[in-house]
């Protein structure tokens, strides 16, 4: 596939909401959390055509707590803010000073104020969030009512601790948001199989996602959870 970023470069410029996202990645780094992936970059845009109307509209968003998981150099989760939500950015410690520093880059006050009347944010924050750790799943609080990923489960057995920590986040009014690109068959029915125990999933259709930035390979699904009996 045509891919939107090289992997190569050490920086990356993606339009969003008027302006522009400048994002930091190392693609000589062994961390796959480093680089900014397609599937992000699908869902950052997703959420910007889903801006005027709809459940993920700025209407709607603006001023409504959100959480990335694995959010890596911080894309889609900072168009979240972007749009007026109010996000926390959470992966592991090796990550945080990347994304830190586009944080910085895009959302201090300081780049803010060349894009007055263009971007209207929400509060952004960035903090530690292992998965497999309950004091870290404490410490993020919740329940959400957005919860954001995107390429970020590239083995089996990640998608039952994606899971597990999406089901603490949550409650029933959350939405969440996956974006991920088909690369393993027996991953992909993996988590078709762990989430739909506890959630209700609904493949968004190619034909809804930015006409500039979609790909058959590209998944993206929104997810709600589950009464239970």
């Amino acid at each position: 596939m045509e891919r939107w970023n090289t992997h190569l470069s050490s920086s990356v410029e993606i339009p969003l909401f008027g302006s522009e996202v400048r994002l930091s990645q190392t693609p000589s780094s062994m961390n796959l959390g480093t680089t900014v992936w397609d599937a992000s970059i699908c869902l950052a845009k997703y959420l910007e055509k889903c801006s005027r109307k709809g459940e993920l509209s700025r209407a709607n968003v603006r001023g409504k707590q959100g959480i990335e998981l694995g959010a890596g150099p911080g894309l889609a989760g900072m168009a979240f803010c972007v749009l007026g939500g109010d996000i926390l950015l959470t992966d592991l410690p090796e990550i945080l000073p990347l994304l830190s520093k586009n944080v910085d880059a895009n959302l201090s006050a300081a780049a803010l104020r060349g894009r007055e009347g263009v971007w209207d944010p929400g509060d952004v924050r960035v903090q530690l969030l292992d998965w497999n750790s309950a004091s870290d799943i404490q410490a993020a609080g919740g329940p959400f009512r957005y919860v954001l990923a995107a390429d970020c489960v590239y083995h089996e057995e990640h998608v039952e601790a994606l899971c597990n920590v999406m089901l603490a986040l949550t409650d029933l009014k959350s939405t969440v948001l996956i974006a991920n690109e088909l690369r393993s068959e027996s991953v992909q029915s993996r988590f078709m199989e762990v989430f739909h125990s506890a959630f209700a999933i609904k493949k968004i259709p190619l034909s809804k996602l930015h006409v500039d930035y979609r790909h058959p390979s590209i998944l993206l699904y929104m997810l709600k959870r589950r009464k239970k009996q």
